[in-house]
């Protein structure tokens, strides 16, 4: 079972736990005094470690030992982890974040015993999503799709170019409309799996509504290009005016 105050935190990408995960246990305490370090940098000192954990009981209100990047020094953080389980204090803590969690080393084992464990795994961001959201006009995925993309650092002329080209293809797949998707696969040289996925779109628009879009998608172009506005902004509202 768990100890109170040990936490192992572990995924590909240590800025966005502390930027998601670590305000919430931060605030469970904001009265104790932290001590910060990052084992790629830091001597990670396990005499001193126990010493100034145990030292608080005395001198304050509790300590929180915090190290980024544990697995990179596993035998110190092991050897700390045995010293502090012998005797936890209730009001301590100490939190780990890792890359992984081998869970068969000394070191993963203590976690797998003692520590509430959380995984924060970064989410894969694929860009067809919002190709997909726009074939049914589904307006909240195509706002969760865009956010996504532009909280990844995905490029917005990127995303810009991404969607011109797909209501491109849309416009030549009407003009090929009654033929089957192997067939317009072929004539377009086209992947036979990008034509079945973007004809779901002749559901929801007619082709005047795409001719529509290409037009306001051209505009987007020549704002974009005067770099005067805010891309991610000029980007999201057209996308919602698309499907309106």
């Amino acid at each position: 079972m768990p100890l109170k105050g040990f936490y192992f935190v572990y995924g590909d990408d240590s800025d966005m736990i502390e930027r998601k995960w670590l305000p919430d246990v931060s605030s469970r305490y904001e009265s104790q005094s932290w001590t910060r370090l990052d084992a790629t940098i830091d001597d990670i000192s396990v005499s001193t470690l126990t010493t100034e954990y145990y030292a608080n009981n005395l001198f304050g209100n509790g300590k929180v030992l915090f190290i980024r990047n544990a697995d990179h020094k596993h035998a110190q953080v092991a050897e700390l982890i045995e010293e502090l389980t012998a005797n936890p204090l209730g009001e301590n803590a100490l939190i780990l974040l890792s890359k992984s969690w081998n869970k068969t080393t000394r070191f993963g084992k203590l976690v797998k015993k003692h520590f509430v464990v959380r995984e924060l795994a970064k989410p894969e961001i694929k860009p067809f999503d919002l190709l997909d959201s726009l074939n049914t006009k589904n307006l909240a995925r195509i706002l969760n799709c865009s956010n996504r993309l532009f909280e990844a650092d995905y490029n917005p002329l990127a995303i810009f170019s991404l969607v011109f080209g797909h209501f491109v293809l849309l416009r030549k797949i009407k003009a090929h409309e009654g033929k089957t998707p192997e067939e317009i696969a072929r004539e377009l040289k086209q992947h036979q799996f990008r034509i079945k996925k973007a004809m779901v779109a002749n559901r929801e628009w007619t082709t005047q509504d795409i001719t529509k879009a290409l037009d306001s998608l051209g505009r987007l172009d020549s704002l974009l290009r005067t770099w005067q506005y805010d891309e991610k902004m000029l980007i999201q509202m057209t996308l919602i005016k698309l499907c309106i």
